[in-house]
C-alpha cells in the first residue's frame, strides 16, 4: 500500500519534496544508540516528503525567546511489516531533526501519524529538544472513523498565523484521532475545554501504558500466586479509571 498523502494534507507542490533520506545518514548525524540503530532496522524507507514554510506555504516563522521555527518537516517511514512500533521509533527519529517534524508511517494496510513540537535547549545554546510528541497510535485510513481527522489536516482548514500555531493544531488533531478509536468516534470539544481534554487524554495515555505494562508483567511464569493476584487487581483498577475517563471525554465531547 501506499498513501497518496497529499491527497489528505493538500500542501502546494513547492512544499514537497520527495526525496529519500539515508538511514546512514541519521546513524552519522545523530548519534544514535546501538539500540536506537537496532530500531532503525524496523525501517525499509524514509523520505523527506514535504517542508511546510513561509516560502513554500506563506505560513510565517514563529520566533521567541522558547522557539525559533522556520519551517515543520514531513518524513514518510514505512516499517519492514515485522513490527508496528512506532512510538519507540517516533522516539528515535523525531529528535534527529532541529524542526518539528511530522512522521508519516506506514506499515501494510495501517498507517500512523506522529507529531513532535520543539523549543529551544536551555542546556545548549543554539540546540532545539523536542518539547512534545503526539500520535494517532495505527489506523486503517480507509476506516470512516478516521475520515473527519484525515480531512482536518488539509492545509486550507489549518490555521496558519504562523508556523508554531500550525504544528500546534496538527499535534491537537492527531491527539483527538488517538481518542477515536477507544470512544468510537472521533471527537471534537468547544474551545473552552480543551485544555480539560488535553488533560483525560493525557492521562489515559498513562493508564492505557501502565495497563499494558501490567499485562507483559503477568505473562511472568515466575510469579508467585500473591504476586498475580495483586498484578490483576491493579489490572482491573487501572481499567476502570480508564473507561470513567473515557466516559468524562464522551460527556465533555457531546456537551
Amino acid at each position: 500500500m501506499s498513501v497518496e498523502w497529499n491527497d489528505i494534507f493538500r500542501l502546494p507542490s513547492a512544499a514537497l519534496a520527495g526525496r529519500r533520506v539515508p538511514k546512514v545518514a541519521l546513524l552519522r548525524n545523530a548519534h544514535l544508540t546501538r539500540l536506537e540503530q537496532r530500531a532503525l532496522d524496523k525501517v525499509s524507507f524514509i523520505e523527506h516528503w514535504a517542508t511546510v514554510q513561509k516560502s513554500s506555504t506563506r505560513i510565517p516563522p514563529h520566533v521567541d525567546e522558547e522557539r525559533d521555527i522556520q519551517a515543520v518537516v514531513f518524513l514518510h517511514c514505512e516499517l519492514t511489516g515485522r513490527s508496528a512500533a512506532y512510538a519507540e521509533l517516533g522516539r528515535v527519529i523525531h529528535p534527529c531533526f532541529p524542526n518539528p517534524t511530522v512522521l508519516l508511517f506506514e506499515n501494510g494496510g495501517e498507517v500512523c501519524l506522529s507529531c513532535a513540537v520543539t523549543r529551544m535547549s536551555q542546556a545548549e545554546r543554539g540546540a532545539t529538544v523536542v518539547e512534545d510528541v503526539t500520535s494517532t497510535g495505527g489506523f486503517d485510513p480507509a476506516d470512516p472513523l478516521y475520515a473527519s481527522l484525515l480531512a482536518d489536516l488539509a492545509l486550507n482548514r489549518m490555521p496558519q498565523g504562523d508556523l508554531y500555531e500550525y504544528v500546534r493544531e496538527l499535534s491537537w488533531l492527531l491527539r483527538l484521532g488517538r481518542l477515536a478509536g477507544p470512544l468510537g468516534f472521533y471527537p471534537s470539544c468547544a474551545p473552552a475545554q480543551r485544555a480539560r481534554l488535553l488533560e483525560l487524554s493525557s492521562e489515559r495515555d498513562e493508564l492505557a501504558a501502565r495497563r499494558n505494562a501490567i499485562a507483559e508483567q503477568r505473562r511472568d511464569r515466575n510469579l508467585t500466586l500473591n504476586e498475580t493476584a495483586k498484578l490483576r487487581m491493579e489490572q482491573r483498577d487501572t481499567v476502570k479509571r480508564i473507561e470513567a475517563i473515557l466516559e468524562e471525554i464522551k460527556e465533555i465531547c457531546h456537551g
